[in-house]
């Protein structure tokens, strides 16, 4: 009789499919509904008062901080703000044109969650350390990076059309701003993880010709 083999981390392993397949679920039931939502939006001039949009800001003059020890109440400045906005209506094209960007991100993040769902289910079945999970591992780092760079682009774009649509007291609107691009950590774990799969991929090549030559 032919011996079962044993996984190791069988369980943790079930245990995360079921939580990226209901993540890939809740954001695949999410893109579907915003993109709805934008649709019936364009289609029926309806009030876009559910929508928040980003925008660059930086506050005049000087504010106080209260801080409770002896040196009293000390004087802030508001150089670099990001926020959201919302607003009874915003012109179609720009409406369409922030929900493509959006949900283009999105579909890129459910890949993500696609593919890593795919290299847990290879695993679970003892065939972890294949060339083929190098190449998933590959495009999740690839779709990692258009994810972050549509997310950004997305933010440029609502905060460029607003900067000089906006009034309000004492506050400047800006149409670009380095603080945007803060927060690089998660492009450079993409990168990171290209170089990771590459190495994966390999050694998977190598020892698929050791095993071979067995």
């Amino acid at each position: 009789m032919e011996a079962t083999k044993k996984i190791y981390g069988e369980t943790f392993i079930e245990l995360l499919l079921v939580i990226f397949r209901l993540s890939f679920f809740i954001t695949a039931v999410g893109i579907i509904f915003w993109a709805i939502y934008s649709m019936v939006l364009f289609l029926t001039d309806g009030p876009t008062v559910h929508q928040a949009f980003p925008v660059f800001f930086r506050g005049q003059g000087e504010g106080i901080l209260n801080v409770p020890n002896d040196i009293g109440a000390a004087k802030f400045r508001m150089y670099h703000a990001l926020g959201y906005i919302v607003s009874d209506s915003v012109p179609k094209g720009f409406l369409a044109l922030f929900s493509v960007i959006h949900v283009s991100g999105y579909i890129f993040w459910l890949l993500c969650f696609g593919l890593t769902i795919r290299i847990l289910d290879a695993a679970r079945l003892g065939r972890f350390f294949i060339v083929e999970n190098a190449i998933r591992l590959r495009y999740i780092g690839l779709w990692g990076i258009a994810y972050f760079v549509l997310n950004k682009l997305m933010v440029v774009v609502s905060a460029s059309y607003f900067s000089d649509k906006l009034a309000f007291s004492k506050v400047n609107f800006l149409s670009f701003d380095f603080f945007g691009w803060i927060g690089l950590n998660s492009l450079f774990g993409f990168l990171f993880l290209l170089v990771i799969s590459e190495a994966f991929r390999i050694g998977a090549q190598l020892k698929e010709e050791s095993d071979l030559t067995i």
